[in-house]
């Protein structure tokens, strides 16, 4: 990590590594892929288990120098090591965006030249301030760590460099040779560091991207072994055939197996007779348009949920932030910086539908991401990690000082359970649930995917319990009991103008919700909630019609009360406005 080359060529380019360290240090291991997400080939530092050289995925590659433009001095002790500060950079979905957003207070100063997508950067961290640069990536560069060479150290590295290019065909083999000259490899003559007589260049690292197989070139030059590491081609070169027809067929066969997979028109459809005889008795067909006063459309359909928490009692929903649509990087930084919120975030629009546009956001760079791509405002919130998660389906008739419980559901997040021997890919394909989003979740996992779990090692592959994206729904309404119902009452009682909905809660245990703690409300549904505990696959068809039939009377019965009691009901072509504004947003939601 102290003298650095990029050598392009016409076919791509190699990055190269001197390693000038301690030789009481103990060796490196050798170069290995590491599937995070994308794969990760690197060496790893058997000290602080970083590194300061990597190839990311099969195209891009970043290398580590230590210092940023001029000698520093150290102090005692920081915060994390530089060759792991390195790594959370490179695991980024845009690392020059995680450069530019991380904290690197407590960082020892250093130097990170970047490769992505076809452009080289040096981005740098001189203990006070951040500094990034685009290089012209057409021509040779290169770099020496300035804790170790001063300046005429580096610019006799340069013209060695120049002399050398051009003259000398470029491959493995004659940039190795280059950077074992005397030279440029470490010469204690031409260095101020105080450990210097110590030192030496003990191993060259070169990633060879110049071929559609690119390889990692590890020298040991203390062991005098050589190992090159190709990452395997990776799920990224499977991820096309998941929407082949081979893949779209079995899909389609285990929906058809298993109604709780149907399209909702196919559920909805044969209950379009209910719907029109409540019609017929309300004289409306938005009859549900009183049923939640206080809410807008009463929460059937383009409802804002910063609305709905605001009419909750404050540490029953998680801290919420609103970014609005178009909202700068400045403002987002300066909303995060005024409140509370740590990663990991959970992100979602603030008029949702069925998941649509709701992401687990793990760093400052999946956050910028999201900004840049969100056409709707949406809503931070921290990820509320308790064990359990239920829908709780509330009502209560106008004028009645307690409430009912009419089902519970209980989500499994969708998730696969580790053998030891098969990777993450070949576990979804022994799932059907997990099958049916096999092509979200690689565009998800992305080589993550070749990621072997341990024997009985659980790994979540979604982190919300929604039945579109993979959970399994399980009805618990024998669960119901006074103590719970009485303390969803108390809660839902003291929301205004709140009568039917359904609460999606995360919780510590059961005995803690019904005692009304350690408990957190991510959702509250409205007028279009449905009653989810339909969706365990032990009932069957006729089951969820029937319930979906009372949960409608319900919805019927206390919309009435209401407009007898003087709540104006909606208009037909309010209700014609309010699909209509629905869809435009969901046009917007899917652009992402």
């Amino acid at each position: 990590m102290c003298t650095v080359t990029y050598i392009p060529t016409k076919k791509g380019a190699f990055l190269t590594s001197n390693r000038d360290e301690r030789t009481d240090r103990a060796p490196a291991e050798p170069p290995v892929t590491r599937y995070t997400g994308d794969a990760l080939t690197y060496p790893k530092d058997a000290h602080a288990g970083g590194t300061w050289i990597a190839l990311k995925g099969r195209r891009d590659a970043a290398v580590l120098l230590n210092g940023g433009f001029s000698n520093h001095q150290r102090k005692p002790s920081y915060r994390q090591s530089r060759g792991l500060v390195m790594l959370e950079i490179v695991q980024a979905s845009s690392p020059a965006e995680s450069f530019e957003t991380m904290s690197f207070e407590g960082i020892e100063p250093f130097t990170l030249i970047l490769f992505t997508g076809g452009r080289l950067m040096r981005c740098t961290w001189d203990g006070s301030r951040k500094h990034r640069r685009e290089l012209d990536a057409r021509r040779p560069h290169i770099w020496a760590s300035a804790t170790l060479y001063n300046q005429e150290a580096r610019q006799m590295r340069a013209q060695r460099l120049q002399q050398w290019y051009g003259k000398t065909a470029i491959n493995t083999e004659n940039i190795l040779d280059f950077h074992l000259q005397g030279d440029i490899r470490f010469d204690a003559s031409h260095s101020f560091n105080p450990h210097r007589d110590t030192m030496a260049t003990v191993s060259v690292t070169s990633i060879d991207l110049t071929s559609a197989e690119p390889a990692v070139h590890y020298h040991d030059l203390r062991a005098n072994k050589t190992f090159v590491t190709r990452p395997e081609p990776g799920p990224a070169d499977k991820v096309t055939t998941f929407n082949g027809f081979r893949w779209k067929l079995k899909r389609f066969l285990i929906r058809a197996r298993n109604w709780e997979h149907w399209p909702f028109a196919c559920i909805y459809l044969p209950m379009v007779p209910s719907w029109l005889w409540l019609s017929m008795r309300a004289r409306s067909v938005c009859f549900f348009g009183a049923a939640n006063p206080s809410m807008r459309f009463a929460g059937f359909a383009e409802e804002r949920k910063r609305k709905i928490y605001s009419l909750m009692p404050k540490g029953s929903y998680p801290e919420t932030l609103l970014c609005e649509a178009g909202c700068g990087k400045e403002k987002m930084q300066s909303l995060l910086n005024n409140s509370t919120l740590k990663f990991p975030l959970i992100a979602k629009p603030d008029i949702g539908e069925r998941g649509v546009q709701v992401k687990l956001l793990r760093t400052c760079a999946d956050l910028e991401d999201y900004r840049q791509r969100s056409r709707v405002d949406f809503l931070l919130q921290p990820y509320i990690d308790y064990p359990n998660e239920a829908g709780i389906f509330y009502y209560r008739m106008p004028g009645e000082r307690s409430g009912q419980i009419s089902g519970i559901v209980g989500k499994e997040l969708l998730s696969v359970t580790g053998d030891g021997k098969s990777d993450i890919l070949a576990l979804i394909i022994q799932n059907d649930r997990a099958i049916l989003q096999l092509p979200a979740l690689s565009n998800a996992l992305g080589e993550g995917l070749r990621a072997i779990p341990a024997a009985g090692e659980k790994v979540g592959l979604v982190p919300y319990g929604n039945h579109s994206r993979g959970s399994k729904f399980t009805d618990l309404s024998h669960r119901i009991s006074p103590a719970l119902t009485h303390a969803i009452d108390q809660l839902c009682s003291s929301i205004p103008g709140f009568h039917f909905g359904r609460l999606d809660i995360r919780f510590q245990s059961w005995d803690d919700l019904e005692a009304g703690k350690h408990f957190s409300v991510i959702e509250l549904n409205g007028a279009a909630s449905e009653p989810t505990h339909i969706y365990d696959p032990k009932h069957s068809l006729f089951f969820a019609w029937k319930e979906i039939h009372r949960h409608w009377k319900i919805l019927f019965k206390i919309s009435m009360t209401n407009v007898r009691n003087g709540i104006p009901t909606m208009t037909f072509m309010e209700g014609l406005e309010m699909l209509r504004e629905h869809q435009r947003h969901l046009k917007l939601m899917r652009k992402m």
